[in-house]
């Protein structure tokens, strides 16, 4: 119960101290988790592979903001299709036509195969 007046507790008594201390614990749990996060796409879509990162820390980045900027969960089928996808628009230019070829969005290890694959053929 949260007092609607002041309980006056006196933070010299220990039991009392103890309640006023879970009293703020509760406000700051309450100020922490009671506004929706917000949602930014824009975020997520400013996410690009750089020139030298590899397919796997740009995967791992990509997945980092969608679980931070939106609500993608990316252990669900709809959200590992949807990191799929960002993955494939989103990568470098050689690694996006090759991926592209594919037909339709593969499973996420054999998109990963692909891109790593034109990766080490830039060095060729």
């Amino acid at each position: 119960n949260f007092p609607t007046d002041d309980p006056r507790w006196d933070p010299n008594v220990p039991a009392e101290m103890q309640r006023l201390k879970r009293y703020q614990d509760l406000i700051v749990y309450g100020l922490k988790h009671g506004v929706p996060k917000a949602l930014s796409w824009a975020k997520l879509y400013e996410v690009k592979q750089g020139p030298n990162e590899t397919p796997s820390d740009f995967l791992n980045r990509l997945r980092e903001a969608a679980i931070k900027f939106t609500h993608i969960n990316p252990d669900t089928t709809e959200g590992a299709l949807h990191l799929a996808y960002l993955f494939m628009g989103q990568a470098s230019n050689d690694i996006r036509r090759k991926l592209q070829k594919l037909e339709g969005v593969q499973d996420m290890n054999k998109m990963l195969e692909v891109a790593w694959r034109a990766f080490r053929d830039r060095d060729s």
